[in-house]
């Protein structure tokens, strides 16, 4: 190579090292160039020949980072929910990033068969488990909303509200907002507690929830209004938040007068009162405070190990009562066979430790839970309880992890019926305890068992058959009772 062509061709290879990406995306004109300065003698047959071979790498080079790039790029923004909403559902767009949104709902219907125990009588009943429906979206990429009515509840008003709120996902000051994205929701959501209490009734692996989650994490409600913040790293997940008390609908106290002399057979006597109403909720009704952290070292193609735990203490007006009771894993049933009764609390604290895994089509769900009642008169008593289920997919599927939530996403069947599938069979099984007495309380102590099959024909439908027993009930009005029943559901949602 003469000295006249070493300083050109310098430049240039430097040029091609250390060009950033968008120089770089396009090395037509870095070879035209190269061209050129041969063609007028600036540079010698070997130095093109190197620089042409060393463009033509560099950019087989590009293409390939900038595959990566736009695969990290895409999996960033769908970390960040930001603009798509679920894939493979329905929804309205006004431009990309700008504003979509898509209706929500689900509907479930069971129906309950009873093989009584002779103290826990019940008759054979069907019903509308839940039927919702509501709206979804996304406005200016970051924002988020939902809105969401059971009109199951339509004749409590106010109490069928379910999510309602505002999100903001993307970045704070100082924070990365890829590494660790940011979601800020204001209005009623979710608190951050118990595994099997925020996820979705969709996705479980039973029709009801188990003993010790409904007896502990859902008292109060799980959702209710408030200000949650939640953060997640590659394997880990935070979320914390502040909550007042759900409004509900309250019946003023009817009065009536009774003619003088007492109530005789055909007459008419005045009554009045009996008005519903919705007034607003004090925040000395009671406050919470809730967190909960979540650890996974892996959770992708299959393969899922998730440990968590949360916390939350909720203080109540001073001289306020609490009741813990519960029915047996079966809603069409109004008996509840562990009770404490009422009794006087101030405020309570919750705990609880939870595990699940995923392994092709083996999953594994576990939690314990602790609440203490702080009440002097009851001598402030500890109930916990646990659960301990497993689930099997007989055609190969493998439960859907949605790890920003440490919860199950919905099973996608690997053949469709209708389209010469069989759809996803799943067995399951399921061990619970509740213990509500302690101190001074004797509200009993129930140990459960289920057992389900669950056929997904398609995806967003499945039907249910679960067989629920219970092993035994130790203390409490119920003792030595031992129901079981049979519980089918139909449900779809999109």
């Amino acid at each position: 190579m003469t000295p006249r062509s070493t300083l050109p061709s310098l430049l240039i290879a430097a040029s091609l090292g250390f060009a950033p990406p968008l120089a770089l995306a396009s090395n037509d004109a870095m070879q035209q160039l190269i061209k050129i300065l041969h063609d007028k003698g600036t540079i010698d047959d070997e130095a093109y020949e190197a620089l042409m071979l060393a463009s033509k790498a560099d950019e087989e080079v590009n293409a390939a980072a900038g595959a990566d790039v736009g695969k990290k790029v895409d999996q960033s923004l769908a970390q960040l929910g930001t603009p798509a909403l679920s894939p493979g559902k329905f929804e309205i767009k006004d431009k990309p990033g700008d504003f979509a949104w898509r209706t929500i709902g689900r509907v479930q219907y069971d129906a309950a068969l009873f093989d009584n125990d002779k103290a826990a009588a019940q008759n054979d009943a069907g019903q509308f488990r839940r039927v919702r429906l509501g709206i979804a979206g996304t406005i200016a990429t970051n924002w988020k909303f939902k809105a969401e009515y059971d009109f199951r509840e339509l004749d409590t008003g106010i109490a069928g509200l379910k999510d309602a709120y505002i999100s903001y996902v993307g970045r704070l000051p100082g924070i990365d907002p890829v590494k660790h994205p940011v979601d800020i929701k204001v209005g009623q959501s979710h608190e951050p507690f118990s595994f099997d209490l925020i996820n979705s009734s969709n996705n479980s692996l039973f029709v009801e929830r188990a003993l010790p989650v409904n007896a502990f994490a859902n008292y109060v409600g799980e959702r209710n209004p408030g200000l949650k913040v939640t953060t997640w790293g590659e394997n880990w997940t935070f979320g914390a938040g502040v909550f007042a008390t759900r409004q509900q609908e309250t019946v003023s106290d009817v009065t009536c007068q009774v003619p003088a002399g007492g109530f005789v057979p055909g007459e008419t006597f005045t009554c009045k009162g009996g008005q519903e109403d919705t007034p607003p909720r004090s925040f000395g009704d009671g406050y919470a405070g809730t967190a909960r952290f979540t650890y996974a070292p892996w959770h992708d193609g299959g393969k899922v190990l998730h440990f968590g735990s949360g916390f939350s203490f909720r203080d109540f007006t001073d001289g306020n009562s609490m009741q813990l009771r519960e029915r047996f894993e079966v809603n069409a049933t109004s008996t509840r066979l562990i009770d404490t009764g009422k009794f006087a609390a101030d405020s309570f604290l919750r705990w609880n430790a939870e595990v699940a895994a995923v392994y092709g089509p083996f999953t594994f769900q576990s939690e314990y839970l602790m609440l203490q009642a702080h009440s002097a008169a009851a001598g402030d008593p500890v109930f916990d309880g646990y659960y301990v289920s497993v689930g099997w997919f007989l055609t190969g599927e493998s439960r859907p992890y949605k790890f920003q939530e440490g919860i199950w996403d919905s099973v996608r069947p690997e053949s469709i019926v209708g389209k010469g599938g069989i759809g996803a069979w799943e067995l399951a099984a399921r061990y619970s305890n509740a213990d509500l007495s302690d101190a001074s309380i004797t509200g009993g102590e129930e140990d459960n068992v289920t057992l389900g099959l669950n056929w997904y024909p398609a995806p967003n439908l499945r039907f249910m058959l679960d067989y629920v027993h219970v092993l035994e009930v130790a203390d409490g009005k119920f003792a030595g009772s031992e129901p079981s029943a049979l519980v089918m559901r139909s449900a779809v949602f999109w």
